[in-house]
Formats: C-alpha cells, sequence, structure tokens
C-alpha cells in the first residue's frame, strides 16, 4: 500500500492528529492494516485512552510500532468513505469482538502456517512423506508462488478452512484459479489449483497421484535424493531439491476419460510441466 496521499502520526503521538474530519488506519510497521475507522473530531476520537481499540492497540505497540495513518474527509463522505477502505484493506480488528489484546499473528498469517503444520504431519499411510513442496516462482505482479504437492486424503483439510465459519478473513484468502498449461483449450479443460493468498504469498496446492507418495515411501534411495526438511514460514516442511523425479515416474497429464464436454481433463502433472521451467526448488536455495 503507498501512503503518499495519507498524513500518518506514530501511536504515541495521537495528540498530534489534526481537529477535522476524517477517515484513519491503524497499521503495524510490516503495513499490515488491523483497523480502520472514521471520525468527525479525529483530535477528539484519539485523546486519551477514550477509543475503544486503545487497549489492544497499546498492548502491542511497542513489538508492532502501529502507525496512524489519516485523511481528511468531509463529515457527508465519511461512511462512504469507511466502507470503501474496510473493503480495500479487509482489517482484521473491522467487525470483531473488542478484546484486551492483539493475536500473536493476523488471522490469515496463523492459517497458513497451521495448514502447513497439519499436513506435515505423518500418518500411518504417509509416516515420511505426507505433502511435499515442488518449488517456488515469481508471478506477474511480483508474488512468490509457492507450489505445494498433497495427496487426495487431504484435500478435505483445505476445503474445511475454505469454510470456516466465523473467518471471513480466510475464506477470502482463498481461490479457485484454473489454467490450461499451455494446452489447446478446445481440446482440454483446465487444470484447477486451490490458492492460499496472504502478503506478497500465494500458496498453489495440487493434488498429485498417489503413486508419487508411494514411490518416496517406499523408496529410500529416492526419499534421500529427492528430498529434504526446509523451513517455510518458520515451519518445518518436505521439498523436492529437485524435479527430476517427475521424469523418472513419467506421470499422466491427463484423465483417460473424456469430461461431459467431451474434453480431456489436464491433471496437476500438467500443471508442474508447465511452470517447471520457472519453478525453483525451496531445498536447493537452502
Amino acid at each position: 500500500m503507498e501512503w503518499t496521499y495519507w498524513s500518518n502520526v506514530r501511536f504515541n503521538e495521537r495528540h498530534l492528529l489534526p481537529s477535522c474530519s476524517g477517515i484513519y488506519v491503524i497499521a503495524d510497521a510490516n503495513q499490515y492494516v488491523w483497523y480502520v475507522g472514521q471520525a468527525a473530531n479525529l483530535k477528539n476520537r484519539w485523546a486519551g485512552r477514550s477509543h475503544h481499540r486503545y487497549p489492544q492497540l497499546i498492548r502491542s505497540n511497542r513489538k508492532l510500532c502501529h502507525i496512524i495513518y489519516w485523511k481528511q474527509v468531509s463529515v457527508d463522505c465519511l461512511d462512504e468513505q469507511e466502507r470503501y477502505y474496510v473493503e480495500l484493506f479487509q482489517p482484521e480488528l473491522n467487525g470483531c469482538k473488542v478484546k484486551k489484546y492483539l493475536p500473536k499473528q493476523p488471522q490469515v498469517e496463523r492459517e497458513i502456517k497451521r495448514l502447513l503444520k497439519v499436513i506435515n504431519k505423518p500418518t500411518l499411510l504417509f509416516p515420511l512423506i505426507r505433502s511435499i513442496v515442488a518449488g517456488k516462482y515469481e508471478d506477474n505482479e511480483g508474488r512468490d508462488c509457492i507450489v505445494i504437492l498433497i495427496n487426495i486424503n487431504d484435500h478435505e483439510i483445505l476445503e474445511k478452512s475454505m469454510r470456516k465459519r466465523y473467518a471471513n478473513e480466510i475464506k477470502k484468502a482463498w481461490t479457485y484459479n484454473r489454467n490450461y498449461c499451455g494446452k489447446n483449450e478446445q481440446v482440454y479443460s483446465p487444470a484447477w489449483i486451490a490458492a492460499y493468498n496472504w502478503n506478497s504469498y500465494k500458496f498453489e496446492f495440487l493434488i498429485i497421484d498417489w503413486e508419487f507418495f508411494t514411490h518416496l515411501e517406499e523408496n529410500s534411495d529416492a526419499n534421500l535424493h529427492y528430498t529434504r526438511v526446509v523451513e517455510l514460514l518458520g515451519i518445518q516442511v518436505k521439498a523436492l531439491t529437485n524435479l527430476k523425479i517427475f521424469d523418472e515416474l513419467s506421470l499422466k497429464e491427463e484423465c483417460i476419460y473424456l469430461n461431459s464436454e467431451g474434453k480431456k481433463s489436464l491433471k496437476s502433472v500438467a500443471y508442474i510441466n508447465y511452470r517447471k521451467n520457472l519453478l525453483k526448488c525451496l531445498a536447493e536455495m537452502s
């Protein structure tokens, strides 16, 4: 977010706010927006400790270094402008109950870290490798896109995250993206990729053939050669050291049967092959 047209004061210097009507935004040192509000008189709204969010913000201010960004807006336009910026920033505190503290991490950040922990926890079926990071690439918007391969059993975990009650921020973080993987759109139906968007990251989750995980589970040489433990957002995850395993396994890019439109359905491997030249393995970079 560019704050070119906004004035600002540090949270501890809120007494310097002007006595005019306007919109204010509470953001931390990382430019994460926590709250958006309006005031007929900005100085009075933040005088002393009267603001209803003060207890939450003052507790976290030492660590997060809150800044109050503000812009002058006429009183008759406050409601419209506040709705606009709430929709734009999706701040975590707007619309939630007032507590005496802020969460240690924003809700959307907590959720992706929780998912990474869950899908890397061993199970009876997958005692060694339950999911694996294929690599990352940079998209046209400059975001780091992390490609994560999961087994079909764990897709339900993602769906539950998408449907979480009382967690609108998490629901909005999820998107389903389609990609024809460079194939003829008249012949193929697109591959669908579940994507979780947070900050400058996009996490793409692909369901890969069972054969892929079985090969790594049952072949210790392949496991040692192709995988390594790395850190992603502070979470230990399994990652591929190179992508030659897909050439070794020769996994099919398309389903055997035609769909209801008479087209061939693309599998996740088609998307991996499509991105292969751009993908950089995290294990090679660590």
